[in-house]
């Protein structure tokens, strides 16, 4: 991949880590808040579901808010938090609910002396909720655009980075003796890791990108991450070539069969090129150089 290319990416990566700090730094504030409100609620599993919800709202709200910002559309980051909300809600709530049961069904059966209970049933069914809390926030930009492939790259990612942060935030106590200190240190890895496990995965579970050879859009890499993708001037596509002059609102189709990426115009009156020559319909290969009205796109397989 080209030095451009590889930039493009470790920018996406260090924005989508960005987005998880910047949402466990918000959690660990607003978790601050509620524990000072603990004593208010009228019992402990109330508070630890309206715990979750919120922490998983606001993680949520992060990582749904990455496609508007990769992509500079209002429209797209407004609709993309209130969906990665919605969905840190159910996972955090979820998460919460599952790992109260975790906590009996361990405490219960397996442990029997309380530095046993404190070592590793608690944390390790509280780490049960973050996973599934992780899993529904990692899940979110693949809700919001309506993606199976987004999805389970979400699933793994949320799970991956549930688990390895839910762990550091569970033990983190041991290394940091200071709890308030600890638990801002856990939220922020949390979210990191979440970002960083999806980011991985999203490229590589991707078939290949498509860089921007010219204009305003120069050097931006769109990575194939879903199985279906809508190229056009609209701001309903998922590659949105505003600014390019030829380019219909919704130009062509970039679609995923049994691992190979093919490249379909949306209507006989569109002019799709393809290293020069007009096409319909075709499979992209290797350095395809792909022109849509004015813009121009260089096709790179993993």
């Amino acid at each position: 991949m080209s030095t451009t290319g590889i930039r493009a990416l470790r920018v996406r990566r260090f924005m989508l880590c960005s987005l998880g700090i910047l949402g466990g730094i918000a959690s660990w504030a607003v978790m601050e808040t509620l524990l000072q409100l603990q004593s208010g609620f009228p019992g402990f599993i109330l508070f630890s579901i309206v715990q979750g919800m919120v922490l998983g709202g606001i993680l949520g709200a992060s990582f749904g808010s990455a496609e508007g910002i990769f992509l500079h559309e209002k429209n797209r980051l407004i609709s993309g938090i209130i969906t990665g909300v919605l969905s840190g809600i159910i996972g955090g709530a979820l998460g919460f609910v599952l790992g109260q049961a975790a906590l009996f069904l361990l405490g219960t059966y397996f442990f029997t002396s309380y530095g046993n209970f404190q070592t590793f049933a608690l944390p390790l069914s509280r780490t049960i909720g973050w996973i599934i809390l992780g899993m529904f926030v990692g899940m979110s930009p693949g809700f919001h655009s309506r993606s199976a492939k987004k999805i389970s790259v979400g699933l793994l990612g949320g799970v991956l980075g549930g688990l390895t942060g839910g762990l550091v935030l569970e033990y983190s106590h041991y290394f940091i003796h200071e709890i308030i200190l600890a638990r801002f240190v856990g939220l922020l890895l949390l979210g990191f890791f979440i970002g960083l496990f999806y980011s991985f995965l999203e490229k590589s579970l991707s078939p290949g990108v498509i860089r921007v050879l010219n204009g305003a859009l120069k050097g931006k890499e769109f990575i194939i991450n879903q199985r279906r993708l809508k190229v056009g001037s609209s701001p309903r596509n998922d590659i949105i070539l505003s600014g390019y002059d030829d380019v219909e609102e919704h130009h062509a189709t970039i679609t995923i069969m049994k691992g190979q990426v093919f490249l379909e115009k949306n209507s006989q009156k569109t002019l799709l090129l393809v290293n020069e020559d007009p096409e319909t319909k075709t499979q992209l290969k290797y350095e395809d150089v792909i022109r849509i009205g004015s813009a121009r796109f260089f096709y790179k397989p993993r």
